[in-house]
């Protein structure tokens, strides 16, 4: 987990609202009473995580998310619970043991945060494993090779998580899962716009979906009024809106057709070196921070985050990770996945790439990054922004035209008289 985070006095305010002395006292009550105190802290992106230590030896970890860096913090922390607690019950991947949850709006919370009390895992963070001379040697390339092995079988065994709608998993009172509206896990710099943006929405663009293409296009949906009312784009409001709107319009080139109505998997978006844990025999004894999210099978089958991380090292040679992802015989292990095929494998990888690109595109914020590379794949002719941009506005009228309504700094579909 990343010690980046936003300027220092942001965070301090934050925890100055929190009750930390209650945090202590609900895991000791979850512990029959075993006393316990406040430890360490890491800031991460979208959270701060503490140690929990208990006087009998024991260390928990308590994950509060940080509302300034998150739009939906508690949508986000009982998904991902759920997720953990559904992993743990119907898999044998390496997850924490979640204790108890709740959330800040509760009216019993004394904390005054939404929390998540988990078991910490053992190990260290995956190393990258650095090339010693210009050809790996043979202990090299086995070492790589056992990370990338477990990795697949990481994949393999989410995609035998199968589900029939897409959207964001949750527990009711009773212990029972079930697939609620999509929460788009994203960060961004004003998250309470993309709050706004996301109660704006009808309840057909919230979810859970039955196809691919609905949940493309809701996700476009979202980030279309999100840009409209977002500080930053002020000055260049009509070309984002006007990506989003273009890049939207190649969703269904990357629908994969044999899945675009199921089945649907547990995702993992941020597999990084930070949240995959390993011993010293780089045996993989924890997995971090699920989405909570529940997706097509085909967002899945993608290289791994850590692939696309400014990171070098054997660990991110995409050759060997791919011949292993397809080679894998998984039918002893994982019989019910629905990446059993290796021949689907093989078929979804080589789309991954443009696939993971689009989704990443859509959902924002590399959008203007992406849509010239895709829209060029894709009419096989280069992307001529002040054409598109004026074919957008032609169809639909300059963005900047909207009317700001309400005092929520939305902008309505309203055109100006």
């Amino acid at each position: 987990m990343s010690e980046d985070h936003t300027p220092e006095s942001e965070f301090d305010r934050f925890v100055e609202t929190i009750r930390l002395d209650e945090l202590c006292a609900t895991a000791s009550r979850s512990r029959n009473g075993i006393s316990c105190s406040l430890g360490n802290h890491t800031i991460g992106g979208f959270n701060v995580v503490y140690e929990l230590n208990f006087s009998d030896g024991i260390v928990w970890v308590a994950r509060i998310p940080l509302p300034y860096n998150c739009y939906q913090p508690e949508e986000m922390s009982v998904s991902y619970a759920a997720t953990l607690k559904y992993i743990k019950k119907n898999s044998t991947m390496p997850v924490p043991k979640v204790y108890a949850y709740d959330v800040q709006s509760a009216p019993e919370n004394k904390v005054k945060a939404t929390y998540i009390l988990m078991e910490r895992l053992s190990g260290h963070a995956l190393p990258t494993l650095e090339r010693t001379d210009f050809e790996p040697s043979e202990e090299e390339l086995r070492l790589v090779t056992k990370i990338h092995t477990q990795l697949t079988d990481i994949i393999l065994q989410l995609a035998s998580l199968k589900f029939d709608k897409i959207g964001s998993l949750r527990e009711n009172p009773d212990g029972e899962f079930f697939v609620a509206p999509y929460t788009e896990t994203n960060a961004t710099a004003y998250p309470q716009y993309k709050a706004i943006a996301y109660n704006k929405l009808s309840p057909q663009h919230k979810g859970p979906f039955s196809s691919v293409l609905e949940w493309y296009n809701a996700i476009a949906e979202l980030n279309r009024k999100y840009a409209l009312g977002d500080p930053d784009e002020e000055e260049d409001r009509d070309e984002t809106v006007a990506d989003y709107e273009l890049l939207a319009e190649l969703a269904e080139h990357f629908v994969v057709p044999e899945f675009a109505n199921g089945p649907f998997v547990i995702n993992h978006n941020d597999l990084t070196i930070q949240n995959i844990l390993v011993d010293d025999d780089l045996n993989i004894t924890g997995i971090l921070d699920f989405p909570g999210t529940i997706v097509p099978l085909p967002s899945l089958c993608v290289y791994p985050w850590l692939f696309s991380d400014n990171i070098s090292g054997l660990v991110t040679d995409r050759s060997i990770f791919l011949d292993i992802f397809i080679s894998r015989d998984c039918q002893s292990s994982f019989p019910s996945s629905a990446l059993l095929s290796t021949q689907v494998r093989k078929d979804l990888m080589t789309t991954a790439e443009a696939r993971q690109s689009f989704e990443l595109g859509l959902m924002g914020p590399y959008t203007s990054l992406v849509l010239p590379r895709l829209y060029k794949e894709i009419n096989k002719q280069p992307f001529d922004s002040e054409r598109e941009y004026q074919r957008v506005v032609d169809t639909r009228g300059w963005f900047r035209d909207l009317v700001l309504t309400g005092e929520d700094g939305l902008y309505s579909w309203q055109r100006a008289e």
